[in-house]
């Protein structure tokens, strides 16, 4: 991992957990840093932030679907050693090793329950899956300044992901999410009117469970 900071070039490895989630090294200072918010923890560059960009889950359809160029690399490698993928909504209990390094516990929500998490400046927003689920797959919210946002749950996936939109009305026809104002999203690409796509903004999201979320940002709002 090399990302340049203030025009410098860093090399980065993994060095341990702090409240629940990896933190990172930095050969050239030896300080650590969080791996999702970009900070610097401790160290010289302490309080440095790393750019950072959003990590977001697609298929293959829709990869191929949004950039039709692109190579797609298949490992012949499964997820576990049986073949299958461990559910998202299965309950399980955190190992010592993550336990042992966390903060007290924020009770608001389940441990291990599952949402999406947004931030800007000014908010840290924390949206459930069940209550997008039970919301009929999809919420249109404001997000402050940035103005509003669409969640949605995803067809393809069964992941919540977000973008910014200038509607405030969103539903489901079948896998078609139409919008009140013209736009739709059809395999996870946004369309216009007349069916072109439009590459919408979005705001700064994280999957994630809530320990590690509420852990990241102790501030945050529960929406949904």
């Amino acid at each position: 991992m090399v990302p340049s900071i203030d025009g410098k070039t860093y090399h980065f490895e993994s060095r341990g957990l702090y409240d629940g989630v990896s933190v990172l090294w930095d050969e050239e200072t030896e300080s650590l840093w969080h791996h999702i918010t970009g900070e610097a923890l401790t160290g010289p560059l302490a309080g440095a932030v790393m750019p950072i960009f959003n990590l977001l889950q697609m298929t293959t359809e829709m990869a191929l679907e949004r950039y039709p160029d692109i190579e797609v690399a298949i490992s012949d490698r499964p997820l576990r050693q049986d073949g299958t993928v461990r559910s998202v909504d299965r309950d399980f209990d955190l190992r010592p090793e993550f336990t042992e390094t966390m903060a007290e516990e924020d009770t608001r929500r389940p441990t291990m329950e599952i949402g999406v998490g947004l931030w800007n400046d000014d908010l840290r927003v924390y949206y459930p899956v069940s209550s997008i689920r039970d919301a009929g797959k999809v919420v249109v919210d404001e997000l402050g300044a940035d103005g509003n946002v669409v969640i949605y749950l995803d067809p393809g996936t069964g992941a919540p992901l977000a973008f910014h939109t200038s509607a405030t009305r969103a539903v489901w026809n079948d896998d078609v999410l139409e919008l009140d104002d013209g736009t739709s999203l059809r395999a996870g690409v946004l369309v216009d009117g007349n069916g072109d796509p439009i590459h919408p903004t979005r705001p700064l999201q994280l999957f994630t469970r809530w320990y590690g979320w509420a852990l990241m940002f102790p501030d945050t709002e529960i929406r949904g």
